[in-house]
């Protein structure tokens, strides 16, 4: 099984990696999105950057609190 591979990194935090999950006879392609030590598997890149922009503008908005 390969490891994860880096893809994407904002200047503003986190990092999405894609790995390929091997299930039976089939192959999954799967987007890892982390954000401050939080971690979650996508079925997409679109929903891992989604999800990332959702925890940062959570963040700002405690930090205007």
């Amino acid at each position: 099984m390969a490891l994860p591979e880096l893809i994407y990194a904002p200047i503003e935090g986190g990092t999405i990696h894609r790995y390929e999950i091997i299930g039976g006879k089939r192959k999954f392609l799967r987007f890892i999105g982390c954000y401050l030590g939080k971690c979650n598997f996508y079925k997409s890149i679109d929903d891992a950057i989604d999800y990332m922009s959702s925890i940062k503008d959570l963040q700002n908005i405690h930090k205007d609190t």
